[in-house]
């Protein structure tokens, strides 16, 4: 068997297609927003709200089905609605322009697999199922998210970060490794006073 190599994007000015007509194509448009991609949408019905949200996003808008030349200079592509044979098109047209793909909740076509975030901050969890257990990954995030994505977390992460950026090179290890280990997960996020 083999698995996923999980890794962080840097999308920041990458083309980045969502091609889709509902709520889920909002989802993914908000999230490659924040990861600062440009935003194309390629949508033959969108709802009121993916039209005001892509606008308020940047998107640029096709109202119409998708073309394989939507494409043309995209570095990562999402199909959001649940159509195999436009599942399975975008599939090989992604695959010979070498472009990730990931048809939601159609692992078979794609070339990556969205993962379930948590984030404090810089700090982020990434949750996967190799897309075959969605609703597993989603629940975890809830769980994670009652414990990471609180302020006492939130702050600790930036104190974290302000000491790497301040701390002299050849102490820096020990010293982030000394102040990390104060951070525990036991039914809650707990950090631990003493000094070890």
């Amino acid at each position: 068997m083999t698995f996923s190599f999980p890794v962080a994007l840097k999308l920041v000015g990458r083309r980045c297609l969502v091609v889709g007509d509902a709520a889920e194509a909002v989802q993914r448009l908000e999230a490659l927003a924040r990861a600062g991609a440009e935003l194309a949408l390629v949508s033959a019905s969108p709802t009121p709200d993916l039209r005001s949200r892509a606008r308020e996003l940047g998107a640029a808008l096709a109202e119409r089905e998708y073309r394989t030349s939507d494409l043309d200079g995209v570095w990562l592509a999402v199909l959001c609605d649940q159509n195999t044979e436009l599942a399975a098109r975008m599939g090989a047209d992604t695959e010979a322009r070498q472009v990730f793909f990931c048809a939601v909740d159609q692992p078979s076509p794609s070339s990556y697999s969205h993962v379930a975030l948590v984030r404090s901050g810089p700090l982020f969890v990434a949750i996967g199922t190799e897309g075959k257990a969605p609703a597993l990954a989603r629940r975890l995030k809830h769980e994670l998210a009652r414990t990471l994505g609180t302020p006492v977390v939130s702050a600790f992460v930036d104190a974290l970060v302000r000491l790497r950026e301040n701390a002299p090179p050849e102490a820096r290890a020990a010293l982030l490794t000394r102040e990390a280990a104060r951070f525990r997960l036991e039914g809650g996020f707990v950090v631990d006073e003493r000094a070890e």
